[in-house]
This record gives structure tokens, C-alpha cells and sequence, in this order.
């Protein structure tokens, strides 16, 4: 390892525990706030003269730390040292200095959840069966529902205070467990999902809790019990922040803090972890450790900015390190901010919520979906034309959209298209290539750009999961009739298929493009010839 790398190693080393250490005091000063102990006080300004201390001794060491032949080598007056920070008061660096609290939207949705009825989504041999059987004998009302489609038709029914759901239930459990979470008649339900801890990590983020079939019945219906006791907060849709720290003790105090000002909030401590659950889970924003115990912090960085999901997701970098040239390269890989250890909880808070505020300002995102709107959609055209290298645009529009929102709602709706996104991006994952984009150009109209030799795998791809999921977006009459009932855009009497998606296809190899507005052109011809064609189609333009 490199001089440097060993310094940074030894910056790492000596402010990381100075940061969990002043992120804990703050959190301590403000949850003893209104303490009645006339000890609190002094017992509190003297852990922070004491971190202002030692703060201040470690800034002098890294000032004269040098590493000459894998040696670490500090040469300091000892007179120096003893005078530093003897009078050193924290409080205007202390981290009390309260950040305003983040927004927490209130989930949508119909009547609050009936709280003694839990709805068990489970198979004929599912472990969740005997957990129903105890819950019964512990004087709870239960239901039970044997497919996907059951569970979402009576979740939305009924709203159960909690919905036990076994993903093996059949082909769509998965799917079922993300339309809970969407749904905006079952958003403020509470979700067990019936999973070992590691079958769940890649369904299991909407799911507030996990229970696993080697539980016994008893425990299990008593954690249930514990979930849907009175006083006890449904879900609601917060802002999501991912905490990346390879200090167990920083992370877990920065997501206590931000728990505390209403944000949800997940900790992980690895460069692999990061860029595996964020392809499963959206956020809101990302505090990342650049000093991590497996991947360099600006790989995990450029990996984030290079996955359709967290192109324009803020990320804010948290480092030790303090040179000039780590922050210029972290901001020119597309970081949204840059922040030094050790900081205050009120710095922290506050250049979160402006990097939000950013974001929401200038990002592009489209609002429902979180993907790239039309701003960036134009920008990657762009790019890719001035590149010459040969590309496909696929344009997708959902067919019958427009009946179904007026018949189940505009919340309805978005959820549609929300999940749309969602397997969209499955397909270009599964099929397509690492720096393939997904654009929401707004309503139900999308865009991938690929290269053409993945489109053809993308489409059908796409396909078959939305002809699979969309049926349960519907109510049991209309699965079995295959239609909805409503009026055309003349007001006559009409019967509307369920949704199907299309896609045209057109590509640069076939015909270069010169300008983004041929591109929409194009795209806009082909994608009426492939409506006029039943059910879900791809047509590529030849």
C-alpha cells in the first residue's frame, strides 16, 4: 500500500470513532432534552468539552502526520499538545443543533386497517398455517387466502391490520408483496413476510417485518401480536435513506438521528451491499463512506450513477479525508455534495435536505417513478448520436391505461405505473447492458435505450411480467370477465380489455439518427402501428 493510502488509512482510523462519538452526544443531548435529573446537563457539556478536546488533538496530529518507509512518524511539541483545546467549549460545533425534521408523507389510501383481522397469504403446506392456528387461540381474527390475486382482493377488502404473506404462495407472491406496498388501498397495511433472512433480501424491502418458517407458531403469531398492537404506527411513505459506513457505530448513529427527524432509514457497511440493495429498494439519498472494507468508495459511486435506479438519486459522500483533489474527483463522478468526519448532526441534516431540495428542483426525475424525465431522456439521446455508436430507443405505452384510471382512480393508476417501471427495469437488467437507460417520459409512456442487439430479449422480457402482474390490478369480476365496463372518448357504452403494453422499436443501425426530435419522430410512427395489433406486441422498425 501506497504512502498515501496508508495516511488515509490512518485519518480513517483516528476520526471515525471521533464521529461516532460526537454523533452519539448529540443524539444523547436531545433525547434527554426535558430531563428532570439536574445531572443531565453537566454530565452532557462534559462529554462535549471532552470531544471538542480530543477533536481538537486530532486535527494537530494529522497536521503533522507524515508516513516516511511504512512508518507513521508525528513530530509535535509536547507543549503543543498540552495547551491544545484546554478551554475548547463545543458548542457551537455540537451536533443539538437541531436540523429541521424531514417530511414524512402520509401513505394514501382508504379506511385505517381493522386492527384485531391478519390476513394470511399462504399454500396448503405454507409454515404461515399454524401461525394462523395460534393466532386464532390468542383471539385474533384471521383470514386466509391461497393465491396472490386472493390476498390482494381481500387485503383491499378488508384492510387486515397486518397481511402474513408466503412468497412461495405461487408464482406471483413476489410481485403481490410489491403491489401491498403500491397499492393505495393497502399502502397503510402492515406486511410479514414468511422468509429465512437470506431468501428475503431481494422481495423482503417492503415488508416490515420478517418471520421465519423455522419459528415456531407461538413466537411467530407473538411477534404479529407486538406489530399490530394498538398504539403502534402503520406504515406510512417516508423519505428512505441509505447510511454506507464501514463503522458500525457511525452508521448506526447517523440512522438514529435521521430516524429521529422522520426519515426511514437502512445501514450497511459494504461497497457490495450498497449496489445490491439499491437495485431492490429505492432512496431518497445515499450518505456514502468513500474508506470501505471491500469496494473503493468511487467505484461504488460510479457503479450507483451507472444503475438506471440511482442515476439521480443524491449521494452524498462522508470521508475522513479532507484534500481537495478526493473532493473534486467525487463531485466529478457525479456525488451531489462531499462531507469531512468529523461533522455535526446539524451540518449533516442540513445538506441533506438541501441536497434533496436540489434534487427535487433540477434532477429531472419523473415525480411518480423517480426515473429520468425528459430533460435527461433528451440528454442520453443526444449522447449517444454524438458517440455514433449504434443504438435502439423503445418506446413503451401502456393500451387501455386511460379506462382503467378513470374506472379504479388515479392513486390505482400510479401504482400501475409504478410497477411498470419497476419491471421494466428487471428486464433491462436481466437482458440488456450495464449502462442501458430507463426514461419516464410522464403517464404511461417510458423509454429504453439500448443497444439492438438486446432489444428484441428486453421487450419480451417485459412482456410476459407485465402480462403476468397486471391482471391483479383488477378486481376478481373483471380478471374472470377479461374487461372492464366504461365510455369512450365519444361517451359511448364500452367494453376496455385489461391493460397490455407496447413497444416500438427503432434503432440507429437501420437508419442513423441525425437529431433527437427524428428519434421521437420515428418512434411516434411506429409506436401507432403497434397499437393497432391485440394484446401485448413489440414491433421493431425495419
Amino acid at each position: 500500500m501506497s504512502a498515501p493510502q496508508e495516511h488515509d488509512r490512518f485519518v480513517h482510523a483516528l476520526l471515525s470513532p471521533l464521529t461516532s462519538l460526537q454523533g452519539a452526544v448529540g443524539l444523547l443531548r436531545r433525547r434527554l432534552a426535558n430531563s428532570n435529573d439536574a445531572m443531565v446537563p453537566e454530565l452532557l457539556a462534559a462529554l462535549e468539552r471532552s470531544t471538542g478536546r480530543l477533536r481538537a488533538i486530532c486535527e494537530l496530529l494529522l497536521r503533522e502526520a507524515r508516513v516516511t518507509d511504512e512508518q507513521l512518524r508525528i513530530e509535535l511539541p509536547l507543549a503543543e499538545l498540552n495547551q491544545v483545546g484546554k478551554a475548547f467549549p463545543l458548542g457551537t460545533d455540537a451536533p443539538h443543533g437541531e436540523g429541521s425534521p424531514g417530511r414524512a408523507l402520509t401513505a394514501a389510501g382508504g379506511a385505517a386497517p381493522t386492527s384485531d383481522l391478519v390476513l394470511i397469504v399462504a399454500g396448503a403446506t405454507s409454515p404461515a398455517l399454524p401461525i394462523a392456528t395460534a393466532l386464532k387461540r390468542r383471539g385474533h381474527r384471521v383470514l386466509q387466502a391461497a393465491s396472490s390475486a386472493e390476498g390482494l382482493d381481500l387485503a383491499r377488502e378488508r384492510r387486515p391490520a397486518l397481511v402474513l404473506l408466503d412468497p412461495q404462495v405461487d408464482a406471483q407472491g413476489s410481485t403481490a408483496l410489491h403491489i401491498l406496498a403500491e397499492d393505495p388501498d393497502t399502502k397503510g397495511v402492515r406486511v410479514a413476510l414468511m422468509a429465512l433472512r437470506g431468501d428475503a433480501s431481494g422481495i423482503g424491502g417492503e415488508a416490515a417485518l420478517s418471520i421465519s418458517p423455522e419459528l415456531p407458531a407461538e413466537q411467530a403469531a407473538e411477534l404479529i401480536e407486538r406489530a399490530i398492537a394498538p398504539g403502534t404506527t402503520t406504515r406510512e411513505t417516508k423519505r428512505h435513506i441509505l447510511v454506507v459506513d464501514d463503522e458500525p457505530d457511525i452508521a448506526a448513529t447517523i440512522a438514529l438521528q435521521f430516524s429521529e427527524e422522520g426519515y426511514q432509514t437502512t445501514a450497511v457497511h459494504s461497497g457490495t451491499e450498497v449496489l445490491q440493495l439499491a437495485r431492490e429498494q429505492q432512496f431518497d439519498l445515499i450518505l456514502l463512506d468513500l474508506l470501505l472494507p471491500d469496494l473503493d468508495g468511487f467505484t461504488v459511486l460510479g457503479g450507483l450513477r451507472a444503475q438506471p435506479e440511482t442515476q439521480l438519486t443524491p449521494i452524498i459522500l462522508v470521508s475522513a479525508l479532507n484534500s481537495a483533489a478526493e473532493k473534486v474527483r467525487g463531485l466529478q463522478l457525479g456525488a451531489d455534495d462531499y462531507i469531512t468526519k468529523p461533522f455535526s448532526g446539524a451540518e449533516l441534516s442540513a445538506r441533506v435536505q438541501a441536497a434533496m431540495r436540489r434534487s427535487e428542483r433540477e434532477g429531472g426525475a419523473n415525480p411518480s417513478t423517480r426515473l429520468p424525465g425528459n430533460v435527461a431522456i433528451e440528454r442520453a439521446i443526444t449522447q449517444r448520436i454524438a458517440d455514433g455508436q449504434p443504438f435502439a430507443i423503445c418506446y413503451a405505452d401502456l393500451d387501455h391505461f386511460k379506462a382503467y384510471n378513470d374506472s379504479y382512480g388515479f392513486l390505482r393508476g400510479d401504482a400501475v405505473i409504478l410497477r411498470t417501471a419497476q419491471l421494466l427495469m428487471e428486464a433491462v437488467r436481466a437482458h440488456g447492458n450495464p449502462d442501458d437507460f430507463v426514461g419516464h417520459i410522464g403517464g404511461d409512456d417510458f423509454v429504453l435505450i439500448t443497444t439492438p442487439d438486446r432489444a428484441a430479449a428486453i421487450c419480451e422480457a417485459a412482456i410476459a411480467q407485465f402480462d403476468k402482474t397486471v391482471p391483479l390490478f383488477y378486481d376478481p369480476q373483471a380478471r374472470a370477465d377479461g374487461y372492464i365496463s366504461g365510455v369512450d372518448r365519444q361517451g359511448r357504452a364500452t367494453q376496455f380489455p385489461l391493460m397490455t403494453i407496447s413497444f416500438a422499436v427503432v434503432s440507429s443501425a437501420w437508419r442513423p439518427f441525425s437529431h433527437p426530435g427524428e428519434v421521437a419522430q420515428r418512434s411516434a410512427e411506429a409506436k401507432k402501428r403497434a397499437k393497432l395489433l391485440p394484446g401485448s406486441v413489440f414491433l421493431i422498425e425495419q
